[in-house]
Formats: structure tokens, sequence, C-alpha cells
């Protein structure tokens, strides 16, 4: 009863609105709505199946070309839904809006994390213009996501006058209202164009918009057709942008020009009498056949409502399409799981969960549905196996939905799961996703755990060159984990293998997040490892004097003292060569020793042992032990020694917090990495140490806002 009420109370609180005033506000009577599919297309449209055919085949056509073209990837790793509405008034309520009113266009393409949508008006002078234009944004968006909005927009001009005769194709032909604008307005200066993105009022308001996309057209035209100097000049400039570089910055190595002598490049060619296009011979055998459906009023409802949900800023409106559909079928699953989503919006965890339930229960074969599901499952610590079931079930139920197999891989990561299964989550969300940082960042901490260096060390530098900030996390990570393998070989007696894992580490120092901080690790790992060469070589030593082979063991420990100058294993061994060097009379032998009663050889080889392994607590208990029995200068000498290495305790308890730290950050669990960062601050003083985990503090901060 709790749950039904709650439920009943969730829907009331959106100020629901009966069903005859659903019907005559939200959607006329005679307002009937298809769905139509194409070999690669979906359409909702109510602009009849005339219109919606030839939209489609154009479309079609259009992607036909683009395979034969380019290598792009035309796939989409998500649903793509193109809405193609009758005309104006149709169209109104699903603008998108900027500063609050509906944007002035005429189409729009934007994607969220569970689909791209399409929308258009149809009754417009040219639709095919229209769909091209919206259709290179989504193939820009799936493999030229880095473009800058003025490159992105002047390519859909670019290609909105494709045109297809038979086997000939013309591409890029001169747009005439474009050139008539631009030789009769002002132009916007090229820097001030290159820094608009979209919230921009010259992408925005009317008066300027026109030519922002006129301007835009012009100079990719030119860039493109009008210049082989700057065609090959773009493609420089464009990867610098993907790699992360400021506009300015990419533009002055590119282009080795200022921004004024390309405007006048820009204002000639303008000018120009003829401008050329492309035209080419392409094969173009198109599946002509379409599936047509009625859609119910409840799937129209719900359709419509999700369009509004996913727009930005935020649609209120649609909460009264989904109660629509849901007034006409209580059972219809896909709207009970968009009300769950409404539910989580507005933090009313119990409700959400009963209706992802209802509506999993009522669609078990709609992956969208399971994925939702899954995912809130996942972010309410509902229980690992659960959620890791219900998110394979959607990879299961559409293989080819990219975010079903991204929030599986993040399950799989954030448990620390290391399985086949969860290897092939990850490959599979970053091979459909490759833009996606998170996907790149979850197989590489997962290709670490397994320790598959080298594939994640490729991932850091070719997946993560547009996020420089995440790619220095990741080189940290690397680190962090050659020195834990480098200690753990040393555990093996593997002074080499430890000593390879460093000097591949020390090639990334520079390029990490924390330069200082990784020095300094690498550095502890080093002299590991120097002491553990300097303590086996004392050992052996040890071994020939006791056999009395003194020049042998001379020879070592004079090279392990080459290997340190301080510390207990440096003091052992001048303590050692002191007794090789001494007279052989026992009476002389017992002057030179340092301690009275001096330590057994066997408490010297403890103590070493201690201290290569990183066992430190216990090397002080040790020590503390033996200045019980000790007095003067050898009290003295134990006392340094005990602070030595209760410094070197405290830097690796530091390095310990501050790893532990950095993979809770990573894991994105921020709440963790503050608490673990001011407790770890509480204890230091001042010097690096502070100031690399004040910098992490800050950075955790930012990233929680």
């Amino acid at each position: 009863m709790k749950l039904v009420a709650g439920v009943l109370g969730f829907l009331l609180a959106m100020s629901p609105l009966n069903k005859s005033a659903a019907e005559s506000t939200l959607l006329k009577p005679g307002d009937n709505w298809i769905e139509v599919r194409t070999t690669n297309f979906r359409f909702f449209s109510n602009a009849g199946r005339q219109t919606t055919r030839s939209i489609a085949v154009d479309l079609e056509e259009l992607r036909a070309v683009l395979s034969q073209l380019t290598d792009y990837e035309l796939q989409s790793p998500l649903q793509t839904y193109i809405y193609v509405f009758k005309g104006r008034r149709s169209f109104l309520p699903f603008k998108i809006l900027y500063d609050g009113r509906p944007a002035d266009v005429s189409g729009y393409f934007f994607a969220n994390e569970e689909a791209n949508f399409i929308a258009i008006n149809a009754d417009t002078p040219d639709d095919s213009a229209l769909i091209y234009h919206e259709y290179v944004h989504y193939v820009a968006n799936n493999n030229l996501w880095y473009l800058p909005v003025w490159f992105s927009e002047g390519l859909a001009e670019f290609y909105e006058s494709f045109h297809v005769s038979g086997n000939r194709v013309t591409i890029g032909l001169p747009v005439a209202r474009h050139l008539i604008l631009l030789r009769n307005s002002t132009l916007i200066p090229l820097q001030r164009l290159f820094a608009v993105d979209r919230m921009s009022e010259l992408y925005n308001e009317t008066d300027r918009k026109n030519v922002f996309y006129a301007e835009s057209w012009a100079l990719v035209h030119y860039l493109l057709l009008g210049s082989e100097e700057r065609r090959s000049q773009v493609a420089t400039y464009l990867e610098s942008i993907r790699n992360g570089a400021p506009s300015d910055e990419a533009f002055a190595e590119a282009f080795s020009s200022d921004y004024e002598t390309l405007m006048r490049e820009l204002r000639a060619y303008i000018r120009s009498l003829r401008l050329p296009s492309i035209e080419l011979q392409a094969k173009i055998d198109l599946d002509k056949s379409l599936e047509v459906r009625k859609m119910s009023r409840a799937e129209t409802f719900h359709r419509l409502g999700e369009l509004l949900a996913s727009q930005h800023p935020d649609r209120p409106e649609r909460r009264a399409y989904f109660e629509a559909a849901l007034e006409l079928d209580p059972h219809y699953g896909p709207v009970l799981s968009s009300l769950a989503i409404e539910a989580e919006k507005a933090a009313d965890w119990e409700v959400a969960r009963g209706l992802h339930q209802r509506a999993f229960a009522a669609s078990p074969e709609d992956a969208l549905v399971a994925f939702r599901w899954g995912q809130f499952l996942s972010r309410r610590g509902e229980g690992f196996e659960h959620a890791v079931d219900v998110l394979t079930r959607s990879t299961e139920l559409d293989p080819s939905f990219a975010p079903a197999w991204a929030s599986l891989s993040e399950v799989y990561a954030d448990a620390g799961i290391t399985s086949p299964e969860a290897v092939e989550a990850a490959r599979v969300a970053l091979i459909m996703r490759p833009s996606d940082i998170a996907a790149a960042r979850d197989l590489i901490r997962l290709y670490l755990r397994l320790d598959r260096r080298q594939e994640a060390v490729s991932l850091t530098e070719r997946f993560l060159r547009s996020d420089r900030e995440t790619q220095k996390k990741m080189w940290m990570l690397v680190i962090q984990h050659d020195v834990l393998r480098a200690r753990e070989s040393l555990q093996k007696g593997q002074p080499d293998a430890a000593v390879e894992r460093i000097e591949l580490s020390e090639q990334l120092i520079e390029r990490s997040l924390n330069p200082g901080m990784a020095r300094l690790s690498l550095d502890s790992a080093r002299r590991a490892v120097t002491e553990y060469r300097a303590a086996s070589l004392y050992n052996h030593a040890q071994e020939l004097f006791s056999n009395d082979d003194r020049e042998g063991a001379r020879e070592l420990i004079e090279a392990a003292l080459e290997l340190v100058d301080e510390g207990p294993i440096a003091f052992s061994c001048r303590r050692l060569l002191a007794q090789i060097n001494a007279p052989e009379r026992p009476n002389e032998a017992a002057s030179i020793s340092t301690f009275s009663p001096s330590p057994t050889a066997a408490e010297i080889d403890e103590l070493n042992r201690l201290i290569v392994a990183r066992e430190f607590t216990a090397a002080i208990d040790f020590l503390e032990e033996m200045r019980t029995r000790v007095g003067g200068e050898q009290q003295e000498w134990l006392d340094g020694r005990i602070r030595e290495i209760r410094r070197t305790l405290d830097y690796n308890r530091f390095v310990d917090e501050y790893n532990r730290a950095i993979d809770a950050y990573n894991q994105r669990r921020y709440g963790e990495t503050v608490d673990i960062l001011e407790a770890l601050i509480a204890t230091l003083g001042e010097g690096r140490e502070l100031d690399s985990a004040q910098a992490l503090l800050e950075d955790t901060r930012a990233a929680m806002k």
C-alpha cells in the first residue's frame, strides 16, 4: 500500500490532465502519427506517408554516398529517432528553447546518454536540405565530436546542397542565399567566429545567426575546396583541437598566419564569380521499401514526451505527455520507465524503484527499460549481482546499445571485478564509444589491475588525447601501479624486474598529474631496490666472512657501501668491514665492536630483512628493544636510525593514503576522496606532500560541483 500511495502521490504532483484534456490540448484528434522504418533509420511522423518516404529516401541516399566516400562510422552506438513534423504549428511546441523561447530553427540534432534525436519541420522550402544538415551533425557527433561549432555548422551547410542524379553525385554547390547575405553584410571577425559555442548569442539570436551560418559555410567551403594549402592546414588545425589545444594556439600553429590574413582570403573568395563544387560517380543501390505502422495514441504521447524530456533546458511539460500515455495504457512499460526517471529526478527513490520494477515486468524485452532499471540498481547500491544481471540482459536484448555496455563496465569497475566478463564489457563499451572518457578510464583501470600495462598505456595514449587532465591522472595511475609492482618484485627477490618497472615509469613523470609526487614515489622505489641489493651483498659477505674468506667478504662490503652510505644497512656493512679488517686475535677484534654487548649477526640480518621487506614498524620495534641493552654513543646512534626509519614510515604512509585517494577519485567516489585527504592533510607539515594533497583536494571539490 505504501508503494501504491507513493506512486499516486507522485503522479498527482505532476499536475495531471484528464484524458479529454490531454487529447484536446496535447494532441488533436485528427493528428495521426506513424512509425516508418527504412534499412538504417527510424522515423516518427505526422507529415504523412508520402512526405516521410521522400525524406527517408533522401537520407538513405546521403548515407550510401558517405559510406563510399569516407571511412566514418555511420552506425551510431545509440538509437536514433527522427521526428518529422508536418508544419510550423505542429513543430512549435517541440522546438528547442533559447532564453526561454522557442529557437528560430526549422530542425535540430542533439544526443543524450540514451539516444540521438533529429527533429525537422517538413513544411519548409527544402526539407531535403534540412534533413541532410541534421544528418551531417549526427555523423559528426559519431566521428568528429571535437569539431568547433563554426566548423560543425559550416560542414552541415556544405552538405545541404547534396544532389543525386542517377549515379552522379554533387556536393558543395554554392548556396545563393548565403552569398547574397555575405556580400551585403559585415562579416564576423574570425577570432570571434572561432570562439562561438552553442550558448553564444551569435549562434542563437536571429539578427546575427544567419550571418554566422552563412560565414561558417563560406569558410568551410573555402578551406575544403578553395585552396589546397589551406585544406592541408585545416586538417592540422582540427587535429590540434582534437588533442585539446586552445583555438587560438591551434590556429596559429596550423595556418602560419593571423586571423586578418585569412579573413582577406575569405572576402575575396565570397566575391568570386564561380565557386567550385565536387562531382563524382557513386553506385547507389537502395532498398526503398518501407515498414510503416500506425502508432497508438499512448505510444505517440510517450514518444513526444521523450523528445521533450531529452532537451535542455528542462521542459516540464513533458510530464503531461507521459501522464496522458499512462492514462491511455497503465501497463505500457516504456512510459512507466520514463516516469521512473522523473521520480529519480525528484529524488523520490521509493517511487522510482516501484515504477522501474513495473516497467521491467511489463516490457522484459525492451533493452532501454532494462538499462534504466539496471542503472537505478547500480546508482542506489541495490546489489551488485542484481545490477549486473539486469544490465547484462539489456546488452543481450540489444548488443548494439552502447550505454548498457558502458554502465555494465562501470559497475564491474567500481566493484573491482577483473573477470573476463568485466574485460569484455569495458572493451565493447570503448569500441562503441571511442570518445567516451569514462569508458576509456574504466578499461585502463581494469588493464592495470590485471597487469596488462602495455594495453593500459596504449589506451591512455590514444583515447585520452582530447582530455589532457584525465590523461595526466591516468599516467599518474600507471606510475602508482608500476611502483606497486616494483615492490612486489622485490618481495619475490627480483630486483631487476623492479628496476625495469621503475625505468618504464620514469618516462611518464613529466606527463603525469603531479610530477613532484610521481618522482617521490619512484625515488622511494629506487631506494628500496638499492637497499635490497646492498643487503644481499651484505648477507653474502657475512657468509664468506664466516667461512674465513676475508678478501671476498671485503670486496662485497665495499660494493655494498658504494650503494648505500647511510642507514641501518650501511651501518651493518661498516661494522662487518671493521671486523674483516681487525686483527685475528679475539681480544683485538672485540675492541672494534661498536656495541657492548654487540648485536649478533643474526640480529643484524633480521634488521636488514625487515628494512628490505618495508616492515618499518617491526624494524623500529626491533631497534627499540636493542636500545634497551646499550647506552652512550650506541644509544644515540640507534636513536638516529629509529628517527630515519620513522621518516621513511611516515612517507610510505603518505604515499599509500595519497594513492588510495587517487584511486577513489578515479572511481568518482569524491566523498571518500575528500575524507581520505582531509585526514591525511591533518598529519602533514609544510612541504611537497602537503602541496600534493591540497591540490588533489581542490580538484576533488571542483569535480563535486
